[in-house]
């Protein structure tokens, strides 16, 4: 059985019954669904959400929503067989497995159980969640943008919110430094509407593998087969011609034109900055067709809130370009308190100095929406925040350590900025090399490791202490 959505819930509910949670009661798919995921997040409780009664204006959806699959650190290290801490080295070990996909027919397909053409098509029907009260409707924000590039035919598949506008229309946010952007940039150079597809659902390993910026010279299917371990199945479009392929095994498939050198009002929504972005002239999109499994769930990303989809493997593409320029890097994390994006911390084994530089300016320039790095000894427990801090306060020279670089390419979401660029900021927070420095206090490891609690506070006692998270 090839890998995807249903297999892998399959898979986790048995091994972890208790963090999939199915809600019977029906809830409304206008600020409900996040209402549920900002309590629990607040609770810093990220189980997999599946709703099943879920309310539109057109009636109760009969398509269920999973939400909160890719919330869990823990959830995408079982994926990757890895440890938490690792997660993001296991991605970049993943990284270069690629693995073609293969073309099965359609009658094979489960995506295809269902086909609804043309006319016939009323997107509003779907239960695609209001998220927030700015947002001026229903929004995919689970669907990768699929299209292939004009010249060689190569297939660019990218996470890229749609705003379900009307029955046959979705506006797209397709940000200028996207690869997306490049193959419509180049379709309408002379002058041609641009086929997209937007397929919705799939194992957490193929979404991890495709959500990976990469060259355009390499298929995200590949690289979404070699995080799968297997090939991603592909299948002939239903409107797009036979050469467009789309996963085989995805949830829904929604295809469909952007017309050329068109453009409409999309936005505001709320982006994982926790902000709203703003309104903004945006492609959109024709729909022709929509496909889907007559079990189908409709995978949404709780935008906004805590996922690690783009940040897990983010750190493994920094934690790769860092290794270049210095390889005594040992660790690298995309905390959720920078939005899962913005802030980046390196954990490396200093040996000369020089090397928190080179490792400031390698992750500053691996992404245009890195704003912050900041790099630590490998004593410094870069999944504490606490140590951080720490760090920051006792090993950071402001004359000395701060890198501050001008006029970068960032993304047109921070809230701050305005155009395509901004300033990006480096933190060495690391001791000076090979000079004698203050040693942090301690007691032997054996004695730490081998004590426990329980033989001095008893159990019922230490569960009645309060919680303090201000520690």
């Amino acid at each position: 059985m090839a890998k995807d959505l249903h297999s892998f819930l399959d898979d986790y509910e048995r091994a972890f019954p208790r963090e999939v949670v199915h809600i019977e009661k029906e809830v409304d798919a206008r600020y409900g669904i996040t209402a549920i995921a900002t309590k629990l997040e607040a609770a810093k409780k990220f189980p997999v959400l599946i709703f099943h009664r879920v309310k539109t204006p057109h009636g109760l959806s009969p398509v269920p929503v999973i939400t909160f699959l890719m919330a869990s650190r823990k959830r995408l290290a079982y994926a990757l067989g890895s440890t938490v801490e690792q997660a993001g080295v296991a991605a970049f070990e993943r990284l270069s497995r690629h693995i073609e996909p293969v073309v099965v027919s359609k009658s094979e397909s489960p995506v295809k159980e269902v086909i609804c053409l043309g006319d016939d098509v009323d997107l509003r029907k779907l239960p695609a969640p209001v998220h927030h009260e700015m947002d001026p409707g229903p929004y995919i924000t689970g669907g990768f943008l699929t299209a292939y590039f004009p010249e060689t035919k190569v297939a660019n598949a990218a996470l890229q919110r749609g705003w379900i506008s009307g029955p046959r229309e979705i506006r797209v946010c397709i940000e200028h430094y996207s690869h997306n952007f490049l193959i419509l940039s180049r379709n309408e150079a002379v002058g041609k509407d641009t086929p997209v597809a937007f397929w919705i659902g799939h194992h957490p390993l193929v979404i991890l593998g495709c959500e990976n910026r990469i060259p355009i010279s390499v298929s995200h299917f590949a690289v979404g087969g070699g995080f799968a371990g297997e090939p991603v199945r592909l299948t002939p479009s239903e409107t797009l011609g036979e050469d467009f392929l789309v996963p085989a095994d995805a949830e829904i498939v929604i295809e469909g034109i952007i017309p050329c050198g068109k453009r409409k009002p999309e936005a505001p929504f709320g982006e994982f900055t926790r902000y709203y972005g703003p309104q903004r002239w945006n492609p959109y999109m024709v729909v022709t067709a929509v496909s889907w499994r007559r079990k189908a769930f409709w995978d949404d990303i709780m935008v906004g809130h805590s996922h690690w989809i783009s940040s897990g493997v983010r750190e493994g593409q920094i934690y790769q370009r860092v290794r270049e320029v210095v390889p005594t890097v040992v660790n690298v994390h995309v905390p959720m308190s920078g939005c899962g994006v913005r802030h980046v911390y390196i954990q490396l084994r200093k040996t000369m100095e020089g090397q928190g530089r080179a490792a400031l300016l390698a992750a500053l320039n691996s992404h245009p929406s890195v704003k912050h790095a900041f790099v630590f000894d490998h004593d410094t427990d870069i999944f504490d925040e606490k140590e951080v801090l720490m760090a920051l306060a006792n090993r950071f020279r402001g004359d000395r350590d701060l890198l501050v670089l001008t006029d970068c390419l960032t993304d047109t979401l921070d809230p701050l900025v305005s155009g395509t660029t901004g300033p990006k900021v480096g933190f060495d927070c690391t001791a000076p090399a090979g000079a004698p420095f203050a040693k942090r206090l301690g007691i032997p490891k054996e004695t730490l490791e081998t004590l426990r609690l329980a033989d001095y506070i008893n159990a019922e006692a230490l569960e009645r202490i309060s919680l303090e998270p201000y520690g």
